[in-house]
């Protein structure tokens, strides 16, 4: 198989050649994977990891053609895009961190305060060549990326505000979140439509709850998120691509919600929240969702010896491997915390696993 067909073969819950393997890390990662293991480009890099799918993000993107800069210098090391949302990359305990900082609609208080936003258009993007940059990735599975209903609208409004308003004034929380659905599906629409079936999976990324608990009620999941979702599953399933649905946090409570929807393949089975031990979701959702993450990013891959994390990474491909339906992959992008030798190891180790021996009773 190659990793095309691998990965196809774990969205159908069936069994591939072996775990399909995905290591996305950010990019002081990345740089420092590429001097450390002496790799000179993305595909090289995702080789030496043994990785079967490659987010096109940042590597093949259409062509930016807005009427306002992509992103300019605010001063202060502060950047804004052409959402008008902006960053900042801030020093941690362990390396840069890029911030979100400076909400821009944070104190809008009237639907008129958005209307007055410079708001972007698909129209500002040109797809004519999308589907020549592509080429560089024959056999590796196509994933798009940066769609999303909730976490973008916090991006300008901050969190705190929008889940006031979908508490108190439910009327701005709709209109904003409308004003981001609408976008990405006229862009990812044109998008997958440009692509001409060869993007495999269209990855939305909403966090929807704490490491303890869901951020709102189920309720207001299915008030707010869960149509806005279910429009953007349906144009995957249009363009015959599968749909990742990444949230990071106790999310539980939605996941038959999100089978119901449609979704193939949830991320990231963040196994240090409540409620998200992989063998019970291994045994609740295996028949009915592909499962892609499970590795922690918070205390094994930073902290564990390599040996370590080569243990848990066989417990993990044993409850989770068995019968197909698994994607390896950490819970979190990769931050400067995780040692390379870590990230070896864990790559190492699912690689070489097969599935032959007897399966795990370990807890998790």
């Amino acid at each position: 198989m190659d990793s095309k067909e691998r990965v196809w073969t774990a969205i159908r819950r069936a069994e591939p050649d072996r775990l399909p393997l995905d290591f996305p890390a950010n990019p002081w990662v990345q740089t420092r994977l590429h001097r450390e293991l002496g790799t000179t480009g993305p595909r090289q890099l995702l080789e030496r990891l043994h990785c079967d799918i490659v987010d096109l993000r940042g590597l093949v993107e259409p062509r930016y053609a807005g009427p306002i800069p992509a992103s300019r210098d605010l001063g202060d090391g502060v950047r804004e895009n052409f959402w008008g949302w902006r960053q900042k990359i801030m020093p941690s305990a362990t390396g840069p961190e890029d911030c979100f900082v400076q909400f821009v609609l944070g104190a809008a208080t009237t639907i008129d305060d958005y209307q007055q936003h410079r708001w972007p258009h698909a129209d500002w993007f040109d797809f004519s060549e999308y589907a020549a940059g592509l080429a560089d990735w024959d056999g590796m599975a196509l994933l798009a990326s940066g769609a999303s209903v909730f976490q973008h609208a916090t991006f300008l409004r901050g969190i705190d505000a929008l889940l006031m308003d979908m508490a108190v004034q439910p009327e701005m929380a709709h209109w904003l979140m409308d004003r981001f659905t609408s976008f990405y599906l006229e862009y990812f629409d044109r998008l997958l439509s440009a692509a001409n079936g060869r993007i495999d999976i269209l990855r939305v990324a909403d966090d929807l709850g704490t490491q303890r608990g869901l951020f709102f009620s189920p309720q207001m999941f299915r008030t707010f998120i869960k149509p806005r979702l279910k429009q953007l599953v349906d144009l995957a399933h249009a363009h015959k691509a599968a749909f990742m649905f990444h949230s990071c946090g106790a999310i539980r409570p939605l996941i038959d919600e999100l089978v119901e929807i449609g979704v193939d393949i949830l991320d990231p089975l963040q196994a240090a929240a409540d409620g998200m031990d992989p063998q019970s979701l291994k045994g609740a959702y295996g028949d009915r969702l592909c499962l892609h993450g499970g590795i922690c990013t918070q205390y094994l891959l930073p902290r564990g010896t390599v040996a370590q994390v080569r243990a848990e990474v066989q417990r993990r491909c044993e409850i989770l491997g068995r019968g197909g339906g698994y994607i390896l992959a950490p819970c979190h992008v990769l931050q400067t915390d995780v040692p390379t030798e870590n990230i070896l190891a864990a790559a190492e180790t699912a690689f070489a696993w097969r599935g032959e021996s007897p399966a795990a009773s370990h807890p998790t």
